[in-house]
C-alpha cells in the first residue's frame, strides 16, 4: 500500500482551530485533530543487557518513549543492529488518517556518544493494524527528524520502525535510537489528561527500574523475583473474557496451562463461579515489605487492569494489585473474617465510597488440625480513570490463588490468568517465571534472565 511520507526538521504541527459549536457536534462531524500519544509500552527485537544493566535502568525499548535523550532504546544483537525493529504501543484511536512521528536518532545523551554508537540509516515505518508502510532515510545528525505517514482512515494501534541499514559507530556496534514521539490526526475526540496518564505510567515504570537497581544492588531488602526475566510470546486465537469465570475458561482450554497449573485452575474455576458466596475479609500483613518492579514482572494497578480500553501488557507477567512480598505467601497475609457483608455484584455496582476489598476462600480444615487455610483471595478495587470520552468509574478484581506451601501459584483478573514456578535458593522460596495466557491472543512465557537475550 503506498502512503505519502514528508521528512522535515520541526515542521509546524497540523491542527485543527477551536471551535465554538465543536462540543455540541456528533463524532461523524467532529473535524480531524492532531493530539500527542503517549505509550507506556513499546516491544523491540532486542535490547541491550548485560551485568551492568540487569535492573534496567536504560538500553529498553521504553525509553524512546520518555523524551529523555540522555536514555535510549540500544538493541542487543551481534552486529550493527540492521534488520532490527521497535514497536511503539498506543491505545487504540480509531478514524485515524496521518500519524507524523518526531524522532531523536541515535543515542543524544552527547555528541561523543552519538557518533560512537550506530545510527539508523534506512527505515520502514509501518502503522498497525492497517500495514501502512513507508520507506524513509534518516539523516545522521543530532536533533529531532520528521516523518508524516497517511493511511486511509481506520484504527491505529502500534507504530514499528524497521530498520534497513545503519550509519556505523565510531566505538560500539550498537544501533541506538533515543526518543520517538507519535503524534496521530483523527475525528475522535481528544482527551489530554487521558494521555498524561499514559505518561505517568512511563515514569512510574522508570523510577521503579532504579530504585529496584538501587534496592537489589545495596542488598536493603530480600525478594522473591530476581532482577529480570525474559519473555517469550506465541499467538493463539483470542475470545475476549468479560468475566473472570471466562478468562479462567480460556487458560484451562490452553493444555499446557491446564496441565501445569491443574489444581490451581480448578480453585480458581470454583471461586468464580460463586464469587457472591465469598466472605469478606481484612488483611493484617506480618511483612510490610513492597514488591519492587523488575523487568519482566509488572506490579499491577486499577489503570492497568481496569479500564474499558485495557490491554494487557505482553512482556511481563502480573503481580498482585497489592504490590506487597505478602501478597505472595498466604502465611504472611494474616486474613481475618470481617463481619460486612459486601458482595463483590455489589462493589462492581458502586459509584462512589470506594476503597479496595477482599474476600477469602478457605480450604475446609480436618476436624483438630486447626484452623483453615488460606487457598484464594478476590482482591477487587476501584476508582476513577482517564478514558478518550472523559473520567469514568473503572473496577478491577483479581482471584489469587496459593498452593499448600502458602506460595502464590496463580493470579487471575480481567482478561488475564498468570500462573508462577517457584524454586528454593540458599533457603528461600524463589519465582523462576511462569506462563501467562492474554485474552487478546497471547501467551507468555518468563524465564530468569541469566545472560544475555533477546526481548522477545
Amino acid at each position: 500500500m503506498k502512503s505519502l511520507v514528508i521528512l522535515a526538521l520541526l515542521a509546524t504541527p497540523v491542527g485543527a482551530k477551536p471551535d465554538a459549536n465543536e462540543g455540541r457536534r456528533g463524532p461523524e462531524d467532529r473535524g480531524p485533530i492532531e493530539r500527542r500519544l503517549f505509550s507506556n509500552e513499546t516491544e523491540a527485537s532486542t535490547f541491550l543487557w548485560n551485568d551492568w544493566n540487569k535492573f534496567v535502568e536504560n538500553y529498553h525499548s521504553n525509553y524512546i518513549a520518555d523524551d529523555d535523550a540522555k536514555t535510549a532504546w540500544v538493541e542487543g544483537a551481534p552486529g550493527s543492529g540492521a534488520g532490527q525493529w521497535v514497536r511503539v504501543v498506543v491505545t487504540p484511536l480509531e478514524q485515524t488518517t496521518q500519524v507524523r512521528l518526531k524522532i531523536r536518532n541515535g543515542y543524544q545523551k552527547s555528541s561523543t556518544l552519538f557518533k560512537a554508537n550506530a545510527r539508523a540509516k534506512d527505515v520502514t515505518v509501518r502503522l498497525l493494524p492497517s500495514k501502512t508502510e513507508a520507506k524513509i532515510t534518516l539523516t545522521d545528525a543530532e536533533g529531532w527528524q520528521e516523518v508524516t505517514v497517511t493511511q486511509a482512515s481506520g484504527p491505529l494501534r502500534e507504530v514499528e520502525l524497521h530498520v534497513g541499514s545503519v550509519y556505523e559507530g565510531s566505538k560500539y556496534p550498537d544501533l541506538c535510537i533515543s526518543d520517538v514521539q507519535v503524534f496521530a490526526t483523527s475525528k475522535v475526540k481528544d482527551n489530554p489528561a487521558f494521555e498524561k496518564s499514559k505518561r505517568a505510567d512511563l515514569k512510574a515504570w522508570r523510577a521503579a527500574r532504579i530504585a529496584a537497581a538501587k534496592a537489589l544492588t545495596g542488598k536493603k531488602v530480600e525478594l522473591p523475583t530476581y532482577p529480570a526475566y525474559a519473555i517469550t510470546k506465541t499467538e493463539f486465537e483470542g475470545t475476549y473474557a468479560d468475566s473472570l469465570a471466562a478468562v479462567i475458561a480460556l487458560a484451562g482450554a490452553d493444555q499446557p496451562f491446564a496441565k501445569e497449573w491443574k489444581d490451581a485452575l480448578a480453585t480458581a474455576k470454583a471461586v468464580a463461579g460463586d464469587l457472591d458466596a465469598l466472605p469478606r475479609a481484612q488483611l493484617a500483613p506480618t511483612n510490610k515489605q513492597k514488591l519492587v518492579a523488575v523487568d519482566g514482572m509488572q506490579i499491577t494497578t486499577l489503570g492497568n487492569i481496569g479500564g474499558d480500553d485495557r490491554y494487557n501488557d505482553e512482556s511481563s507477567l502480573r503481580l498482585p494489585m497489592l504490590g506487597t512480598v505478602a501478597a505472595l505467601f498466604s502465611d504472611q497475609l494474616r486474613v481475618l473474617d470481617v463481619k460486612d457483608s459486601l458482595k463483590v455484584s455489589e462493589f462492581e455496582a458502586l459509584t462512589k465510597k470506594c476503597k479496595e476489598t477482599v474476600w477469602v476462600s478457605r480450604a475446609t480444615a480436618k476436624e483438630g488440625t486447626g484452623p483453615a487455610a488460606v487457598r484464594a483471595l478476590v482482591v477487587g478495587r476501584c476508582g476513577m480513570l482517564e478514558g478518550r470520552e472523559g473520567s469514568y468509574m473503572g473496577h478491577a478484581l483479581q482471584i489469587l490463588v496459593y498452593d499448600t506451601n502458602n506460595r502464590l501459584v496463580l493470579l487471575a483478573g480481567p482478561g488475564h490468568v498468570d500462573g508462577y514456578r517457584w524454586t528454593v535458593e540458599n533457603g528461600k522460596a524463589m519465582i523462576t517465571g511462569g506462563r501467562a495466557l492474554l485474552d487478546q491472543g497471547t501467551i507468555l512465557e518468563a524465564t530468569k534472565r541469566s545472560d544475555v537475550a533477546t526481548a522477545k
